[in-house]
């Protein structure tokens, strides 16, 4: 489709593809469909790390690349990639070095009407400012995750200290400046408002789902019989990132409480910082019926999904509005039901129980994890009625062509302003 009007657009994000996890996936979407509208795009990003925390085979050596994916030119810019991301200090010096070198990137490149920025990490929204301040291109700041609130939570960070200080002032510098937030759940926007953030100036944008591309499927596909999993086995599957706020610790010790229980399996599939922690918990307790996976490639994630039962969801005690995770739609588009462990006041928690594609346990609690395991598994009906729910909800509120649409139209408007 050609618009009338062709407009210019450069999206700054930190992930794209060939990534396959978290924010990645979504910023090549969106660059791909205004693309498709006949607009110009540009996207300057990072060189593809996660969730090894390592660049990748033929990209290594670079300090600055260009390439086309989907249509779409793509400049990628140096990175630092700490050896040990789980220090704080590290994981700022890696947001920095992208910061400054989108920096240089865009400032060497043509003039164009509006830069979309995907945060994390918050500091694109400076670079975006003084971008802004030199090629006279206003930006709209797009927010997946609520960088400084997370840092506290987690307890990366103290409130009071002077990293967390700067985050929250650097947050209103963006957030006064930008000509449009946009956020992907209404617990984030009611953050903002809290903030001081105009109500008129924020966008529900949630994440989406190509419902034609995850549907569900069998439970007794090749997934299974690959990874030896029988056909009779009840399997609990978590997969995603594994990261200090998914708190995935209780996951591990669910499983515990579950192997005197025959014939109920747990899978954790993904990758990241904290995986080797969960692999020594696994053996220290001596789990049999606990099977680690690296990401599987995303063209089989229907099957994978779909040899699920339950899939799973873990959050840490203190998680509440500063985050909505992408896997949740996955999930639901599966058709299968998904299991809590989040805190029910928390944006994840509040979604489950009120659409009712799921349950909610409390948050580093293995046992209510596990009591609810063997809930689903003792009452197949009730699971499959949190399936469908589940399905039906992405239909109706998450699909890919609906809101990519809305997206589209919305930078569209604050572009040609």
């Amino acid at each position: 489709m050609v618009e009338a009007t062709t407009l210019r657009f450069l999206i700054l994000g930190l992930n794209y593809l060939p990534e396959s996890t978290s924010i990645g996936p979504y910023t090549a979407d969106l660059a791909e469909y205004l693309a498709q509208r006949g607009h110009q795009v540009q996207v300057v990003t990072g060189f593809p790390t996660a969730p090894q925390w390592q660049v990748w085979e033929g990209y290594r050596g670079h300090y600055f690349l260009r390439e086309e994916m989907g249509g779409v030119p793509v400049l990628r810019t140096y990175l630092y990639v700490p050896n040990d991301p789980k220090r704080v200090r590290n994981r700022i010096m890696f947001d920095m070095s992208f910061t400054l070198s989108s920096l240089l990137a865009g400032l060497m490149t043509a003039s164009w009407d509006l830069t979309v920025v995907i945060s994390p990490p918050l500091q694109l929204g400076l670079t975006a400012w003084l971008w802004s301040r030199v090629k006279g291109a206003p930006y709209f700041f797009h927010i997946k995750d609520l960088v400084p609130d997370a840092a506290v939570t987690t307890g990366m960070l103290a409130e009071n200290s002077l990293p967390v200080r700067l985050a929250y002032a650097l947050e209103r510098f963006i957030y006064r400046r930008a000509r449009g937030i946009g956020v992907i759940s209404p617990g984030f926007a009611a953050n903002l408002e809290k903030k001081g953030v105009p109500r008129e100036k924020i966008s529900l944008l949630p994440d989406y789902i190509d419902l034609d591309f995850m549907h569900p499927v069998v439970r007794g596909n090749d997934f299974r019989r690959e990874h030896g999993i029988r056909p009779d086995d009840f399997l609990v599957m978590y997969s995603g990132s594994i990261a200090l706020k998914q708190g995935l610790h209780t996951y591990v010790e669910a499983a515990a409480a579950c192997r005197d229980h025959h014939g109920i399996k747990f899978l954790l599939v993904g990758d990241g910082p904290y995986l080797p922690d969960l692999k020594d918990k696994a053996r220290d307790l001596g789990l049999d019926n606990l099977l680690f996976l690296p990401l599987q490639p995303r063209e089989g994630l229907p099957q994978q999904l779909g040899a699920a039962d339950v899939l799973a969801l873990t959050q840490m005690r203190a998680v509440t509005d500063i985050v909505f995770p992408g896997k949740l739609l996955y999930y639901m588009a599966a058709g299968r039901p998904i299991l809590a462990a989040v805190s029910a006041d928390s944006e994840s928690g509040r979604f489950i129980q009120e659409k009712q594609v799921g349950m909610v346990v409390p948050p580093e609690d293995p046992e209510a994890l596990a009591a609810a395991v063997r809930f689903l598994k003792e009452n197949r009906e009730e699971a499959v009625r949190l399936g469908d729910n589940g399905r039906r909800m992405a239909a109706a509120r998450f699909d890919r062509q609906v809101v990519l649409l809305e997206f589209a139209r919305h930078l569209e408007t604050l572009a040609g302003r």
